[in-house]
């Protein structure tokens, strides 16, 4: 692990034993939904190869760090893995201004929607799906729900700390979601599939 910080981010590498071939799951932190006022990426995270890096805007003005995001974004290999993918290619789309094909997000959430439907349950969570280690011994989790109190905290006191824990949800998120990418290999197989089939 290691951490840099520059004028606009933190950010942080890990290097993970197993990675995603083609593709990047990613997942962002934001200060509320996409229809609210007050409404700011604050937190970008993604696995890419064996690439796991997150950054963490530290500037109060958002437009040196959307301008970083917005190369970031546009070079990272596609599609996007995400949960929820909607949300993720909404943000993305209408904070940053860019535009992508249809087949460009990949929404993790899509089986267990589509399971919860037909059993007549509530489409799950994450932290539903997979829970933290933490939650067994009861202690406090980060929450995204938490995001945009630790994002003002931090604007008001200047402590990095808030910062932190929004980058350990952000960790937390990330492998969760690359565990449930595992779980469904038709997400990531269909074209190598087909391209085999051609050769």
């Amino acid at each position: 692990m290691s951490l840099v910080l520059t004028k606009n981010h933190i950010k942080n590498k890990i290097m993970l034993v197993m990675g995603v071939e083609k593709g990047t799951v990613i997942d962002l932190e934001t200060t509320g939904l996409p229809d609210q006022k007050e409404h700011e990426i604050v937190c970008v995270g993604y696995i890419t190869s064996n690439k796991l890096i997150i950054l963490c805007r530290r500037s109060e003005d958002k437009k040196p760090f959307y301008t970083e995001l917005k190369r970031l974004v546009k070079r990272l290999p596609k599609p996007f893995y995400a949960y929820n993918a909607q949300f993720e290619r909404t943000i993305i789309e209408k904070e940053l201004g860019l535009a992508f094909p249809l087949n460009s997000f990949v929404d993790l959430m899509k089986p267990w929607k589509v399971k919860a439907v037909l059993h007549g349950l509530k489409w799950p969570r994450l932290s539903e799906l997979i829970s933290e280690p933490q939650q067994y011994f009861e202690d406090r989790v980060v929450s995204g729900g938490d995001v945009p109190k630790l994002w003002k905290n931090y604007l008001r006191t200047g402590s990095q700390k808030n910062l932190t824990l929004i980058m350990q949800h952000n960790l937390s998120d990330l492998l969760r979601e690359a565990i449930l990418l595992l779980l469904h290999p038709e997400f990531y197989t269909k074209k190598v599939t087909k391209q085999s089939r051609e050769a």
